[in-house]
């Protein structure tokens, strides 16, 4: 044997390759790949001197004339008992494999091949998608036909056996509706699930779809879809195998933004291209997801209720999903095609027909489920449109392991969950019974993250848009105000718990006062774990969870003891006031960004003029290395300045400002450091001019600016400029020893390290320069100048925002100290 077949047989598909762009990589594409096969596999069985009573068929993909760049060729040897068949397969098989084809082979005689379909179902699939490539045809369709009359004994025993293999597949290749790194092929609502609906029909005495239409378990619609993912799915899968060479069916990030390219995706003001491909591919494969379960239900487990009409309303189409949540089953295919031909008005006004109907809904224990079938027939965006911006978002964190809507109604069917049986959580089972308006937190678990459309801070974003949406649904005040509250600080109690230290009772007291009362700490602590369990495994493990449980129960008690109540809470919500009130005038969206963006220690200590110099600075996004700087209001003494310095936050960076200040002639005489949720610090400084009467004025400015920029970019040593011009200036004659106080006392939140050291030209420099070394986390700093000298407190954290507090750190923060001022 020459091989020449199947070196042509590779040549014919590379060329089909080339000739289509990954775009056009569809069905027809396959099924020309697949006639290419079987022309050239027709003249390799011609040349090989096959005897009479063989047949080479074709199976699985293959079988169907469906053939991937990267698929396997699927072959079967199908012989009547024939001598030396091992030596007639090599003839067949070897010259594929040396011309480097990827083969499934097998060679059994019909016989072995019933027994084989019965004992597994996955050698029954591909067998029901045979045909004979070439030899005796006859003997193959006995085999076909032997098969499907083994399924067609007992369709829905096949179906069990099916969807069993479904869930078994599933649970080891995840889903194409919402993981960030589908399974094309195995993934629930992948090509293998669009194939068992074909196998189905089989099983129902057709030979494709239409036997599932005929049989009242597909609707027109959803055969639509079907037909849609299969097409979307397979020139998705074939654009993977031609990028990564191989068979590749997982479509890992890496290759997502390529393959976005190739398929013609486009970055757009609130997703990349690549997102927008995993959007349309999440789309699919829910579509495929829904269908494929819809009518294996229907089938294994028929409704009695076969549908009723449905009047062409908002408030009869909104009942019938009511009433179907509220019987504990889904939509019947006869009223989802009703629905379907119902045109509802984009942005449906929210009567209180509609309204109530959407409570019972709410109320049914099988909401989440029901929200889903209406999102599945299309219909929820025109109740909701706000839902639109967040379906099928996918979400690029470690955490998060869903799109953005199957991660809402994940929390919301886990507040379901929770408020029939907290499980063995008593702090849950005590938080249900806290809570009165149980409409409130499943609201709030489902509308959580509605901000997540990808133009901002989605809390800030998120609790505006819930607030709309519950006007327009008519939902009574008090209610609303839960909701709105429940989305707005939906990450407090994590954030919290696994941020910051809870042994810090101020802390604890800072955090009660937010929430309010008992009622709300519970409402939020179940949104907390309800949205956690959602997440993803990452985010609801044992650790965060006793933490979670640690802080609510600090809380409780400082409700219990009566130490925070409206008058706190109404202290700190009037520092929120005071400085909008200073903004007035200013965009009102931006002006919520704004706050929302700024840690709490800031709302606390920044007087509100100062915050509003601050929004000017932080405005406009900042550009890589830009700095902003405002010098117009008046430090804590006489002659003295009140800097802020606004850039992007970055490690060092609080020394490299320190050096910069210290190079343009500037003392040092307090620090205060903040950093937004957005990454941008803005800290605050009281300086002086070194030099006593000297005035400074905006050219002393312009090279601090220019100054600090050079260091941020490296285009500047501090370190080496600092020790050059130190050179010129005479030490103290009279020596003052380094002393290092480390104290956990002083502060509720923090460490306190206190050095007395003498005075010298980039003294904050070389301290916070040490203290970023040993990544220690400098929240203030305070100086103060006797003589020659210097006493400067640094009020600390650790890299985990935790006090310093293990005896080995602490001593190694004094030696280092020392030894820098030692040089």
């Amino acid at each position: 044997m020459t091989g020449r077949p199947a070196e042509e047989l590779l040549a014919h598909l590379r060329e089909l390759d080339r000739a289509n762009a990954p775009v056009r990589q569809g069905r027809a594409v396959a099924r020309a790949r697949a006639a290419i096969v079987d022309e050239e596999l027709r003249d390799l069985y011609g040349v090989a001197g096959v005897p009479d009573g063989v047949a080479l068929v074709a199976l699985g993909g293959y079988g169907r004339g469906m053939l991937l760049p990267g698929s396997d060729i699927d072959l079967l040897i199908l012989h009547d008992r024939v001598k030396d068949i091992d030596r007639v397969a090599e003839r067949l098989f070897y010259p594929l494999w040396d011309s480097g084809l990827k083969l499934g082979h097998n060679v059994r005689t019909v016989k072995e091949c019933i027994a084989e379909a019965e004992a597994r179902i996955d050698v029954a699939s591909a067998m029901l998608d045979a045909r004979a490539v070439a030899g005796d045809e006859a003997m193959c369709e006995a085999m076909v036909t032997s098969i499907r009359s083994v399924v067609r004994r007992s369709p829905k025993d096949f179906a069990l056996r099916l969807r069993e293999d479904a869930a078994d597949r599933h649970e080891r290749f995840g889903s194409v509706a919402s993981d960030l790194e589908p399974d094309l092929k195995e993934g629930a609502g992948g090509l293998r699930d669009l194939n068992a609906l074909g196998w189905l029909a089989i099983a129902l005495d057709g030979e494709d779809l239409e036997a599932l239409t005929d049989s009242q378990l597909l609707g027109a619609r959803e055969a639509d879809a079907i037909d849609e993912a299969e097409e979307f799915l397979i020139r998705l899968r074939s654009t993977l195998h031609l990028v990564t060479g191989g068979r590749l069916d997982r479509l890992v990030l890496d290759h997502q933004p390529a393959i976005a390219e190739m398929l013609g995706f486009e970055d757009d003001t609130d997703m990349s291209a690549a997102d927008a491909l995993m959007r349309a591919t999440f789309e699919r494969g829910r579509e495929a997801r829904w269908v494929v379960d819809v009518v294996f239900e229907r089938l294994l487990e028929p409704s009695a209720d076969t549908g009723t009409a449905i009047a062409a309303t908002p408030e009869a189409v909104m009942a019938a999903f009511a009433d179907a949540a509220e019987s504990g089953r889904a939509l019947p295919l006869a009223s989802l095609e009703a629905v379907d031909a119902i045109d509802l008005p984009e942005g449906v006004v929210w009567s209180d027909e509609v309204r109530d109907a959407f409570l019972r809904m709410l109320r049914s224990g099988r909401a989440a489920a029901a929200i889903e079938e209406m999102d599945r027939a299309g219909v929820l965006v025109r109740y909701l449109p706000d839902w639109a911006p967040v379906r099928y978002r996918p979400q690029r964190d470690p955490f998060h392991r869903y799109t953005v809507d199957v991660h809402l109604l994940r929390a919301l069917g886990g507040m379901e969950g929770l408020l029939a049986m907290p499980g063995d959580d008593p702090m849950a089972r005590e938080a249900v019974g806290l809570v009165g308006d149980r409409d409130a937190v499943l609201l709030g678990a489902l509308l959580h993250d509605i901000g997540k459309d990808g133009t901002g801070n989605h809390v800030v974003i998120g609790e505006s848009t819930a607030r709309r949406a519950l006007e327009r649904m008519g939902i009574e005040e008090q209610t609303r105000e839960l909701v709105r509250f429940l989305v707005g600080e939906h990450l407090l109690l994590s954030d919290t718990a696994t941020r910051r230290d809870l042994t810090d009772e101020n802390l604890i007291l800072s955090v009660a006062a937010r929430i309010g009362d008992p009622e709300r700490l519970a409402a939020l602590y179940l949104v907390s774990i309800a949205d956690a369990a959602a997440t993803g495994p990452h985010a609801s493990t044992p650790w965060r969870q006793t933490l979670l449980r640690e802080l609510v129960a600090k809380i409780q008690h400082v409700f219990e003891r009566g130490d925070v109540g409206a008058d706190t809470a109404d202290t700190l919500a009037e520092r929120t006031e005071a400085l909008a009130e200073v903004l007035v005038g200013e965009d009102a969206d931006e002006v919520a960004r704004f706050l929302a963006d700024l840690p709490h220690s800031y709302v606390v200590t920044v007087p509100p003029e100062e915050a509003a110099i601050h929004f000017s600075l932080l405005r406009a996004e900042l550009d890589g290395l830009e700095v902003r700087t405002a010098e117009s209001v008046t430090g804590v003494e006489q002659d003295t300045v009140r800097l802020s310095v606004v850039c992007t936050d970055r490690p060092g960076l609080l020394a490299k400002i320190a050096g910069a200040l210290s190079l343009s002639g500037f003392s040092i005489l307090s620090a205060q450091v903040f950093t937004t949720e957005s990454g941008v610090a803005v800290d605050v400084f009281d300086v002086a001019s070194t030099f006593e009467g000297d005035e400074v004025g905006e050219e002393r400015w312009r090279d601090f600016r220019g100054t600090l920029r050079k260091a941020l970019d490296g285009r500047l040593s501090l370190d080496y400029r600092v020790k050059e011009k130190r050179q010129y200036y005479p030490a103290h004659r009279t020596a003052i020893p380094v002393e290092v106080t480390i104290e956990n006392d002083a502060s509720d939140f923090y460490t306190v390290i206190e050095i007395g050291c003498a005075d010298r030209v980039g003294l904050l420099f070389d301290l916070t320069r040490t203290l970023g070394e040993l990544e220690v986390d400098v929240h203030l700093a305070k100086i103060a100048t006797y003589g020659g000298r210097v006493v400067d407190a640094f009020y600390v954290r650790d890299v985990v925002g935790r006090k310093i507090e293990d005896d080995e750190h602490v001593d190694e923060i004094r030696r280092a100290i020392a030894a820098r001022l030692a040089e």
